[in-house]
């Protein structure tokens, strides 16, 4: 019913017909990025007017102007030439901008594959009962991803998307974390940085956070409660897992306010 990996299935907007269209443009630009729109259900190819095509692209402002006026924008496709397979910082920032999903293809010589598309609504976190694996991608179908998902689902805080790049923990630009940073803004109260001390005290809908490999918290989490996190890390399918685990590892224990 629900696939792992959601994010590479075609769906609406990004149809087999559109996807074909665009996977074929995407394969005759390179080694440039190509890039077009979806409108009413069509691939619309459009030039990459980017100062270097063969690093970024940028759609006309007035094909997009166009495709705002006439209300039949649906998505915009755009290609990674030999990679990566997720969106960067930039596509994020401007996938939030237009308000519209995004699709990324890495075009061969016969087409290309679909990359990723993001935007839509991801599947349910929990389906009668039971946790929805998922895959791991950066930006699109990562632990953040999950932890907001989770508060909507459970009629929490509305945690927005926000642009990030691989390994932003790693920049002297967030001493903090974007995590840590991002939950605070949004209204989350840290309960406690003794992690091991507070644990017993959790209760079912607290955040967590850990720093894997960092300096600085890069990764979040869920407790669900009788001792279980809902987990989802780089390299594996989101699941429940006991806290014990990973208790050593937890930096921070967070909770919506109010």
């Amino acid at each position: 019913m629900f696939h792992p990996e959601f994010f590479r299935k075609p769906c609406a907007p990004f149809t087999a017909d559109v996807l074909r269209d665009a996977g074929a443009w995407a394969s005759a630009a390179r080694p440039n990025e190509a890039c077009g729109l979806v409108r009413a259900g069509r691939f619309v190819p459009c030039e990459n007017v980017a100062e270097d095509p063969s690093v970024a692209f940028e759609v006309p402002t007035k094909d997009l102007a166009q495709a705002y006026t006439a209300g039949d924008l649906e998505g915009v496709v755009h290609s990674h030439p030999g990679g990566p397979w997720w969106p960067s910082e930039a596509d994020m920032a401007a996938q939030i901008e237009t308000g519209v999903p995004w699709a990324i293809l890495v075009p061969g010589d016969d087409g290309a594959e679909l990359a990723c598309h993001w935007g839509a609504p991801r599947p349910p976190v929990f389906h009668d009962g039971l946790h929805v694996p998922r895959a791991f991608l950066h930006g699109v179908s990562d632990c953040y991803s999950l932890v907001a998902d989770y508060y909507a689902e459970q009629g929490g805080p509305s945690l927005p998307a926000f642009a990030r790049q691989w390994e932003w923990w790693a920049s002297p630009e967030t001493p903090g974390g974007l995590y840590l940073d991002n939950l605070e803004a949004q209204g989350f109260e840290v309960l406690s940085t003794a992690p091991q001390e507070y644990a017993e005290l959790a209760r079912p809908g607290d955040a967590y956070l850990m720093a894997v490999r960092s300096k600085v918290p890069n990764h979040a989490g869920i407790y669900l409660g009788d001792g279980l996190l809902l987990e989802h890390m780089h390299g594996n399918l989101s699941h429940r897992e006991p806290i014990a685990r990973k208790l050593k590892h937890i930096t921070h224990w967070l909770r919506p306010k109010g």
